[in-house]
């Protein structure tokens, strides 16, 4: 089965892919949040083409200067998630995601010199290892 997987930010949203059977993910795109407004048409596409039943959001376990405001966002896009989109919804802490995948970008010049930008790749790497820690506690 495959899991789809975002790490949800205001302004970058990162996407992985992963599966039940080897508890891997691989980082699929980062789509980028221009006021407030998601482009939903390329996240529908990646669930009807993985066929997904299942996503997991990555949620900060920590209070900061946002936290009203993200918890608020991400409600919502769970919400969409869930009822537009009929899927099952779990959560992940995404603690020290985003300075694992920095440090896993610099380790390994395939990411670091893509054509996307590295802070996309940031995005896309978080959301890989949110949902394979995610895999390993539940699988």
């Amino acid at each position: 089965m495959f899991i789809i997987s975002f790490d949800f930010g205001i302004k970058n949203i990162g996407i992985a892919i992963g599966q039940t059977i080897t508890k891997t993910a691989n980082p699929i795109v980062c789509i980028h949040v221009k006021n407030n407004n998601l482009n939903w048409y390329s996240i529908e596409e990646l669930i009807n083409v993985w066929l997904i039943k299942k996503a997991v959001v990555g949620k900060p376990c920590f209070n900061h200067n946002n936290d009203r405001f993200l918890s608020s966002s991400i409600k919502d896009f769970v919400c969409i998630l869930k009822i537009k989109y009929n899927l099952k919804v779990f959560f992940s802490d995404e603690s020290f995601t985003s300075c694992s995948a920095r440090s896993y970008i610099k380790e390994n010049s395939m990411f670091y010199n893509s054509i996307y930008s590295k802070k996309c790749n940031v995005h896309s790497i978080s959301a890989v290892l949110i949902l394979e820690r995610w895999l390993n506690l539940n699988y």
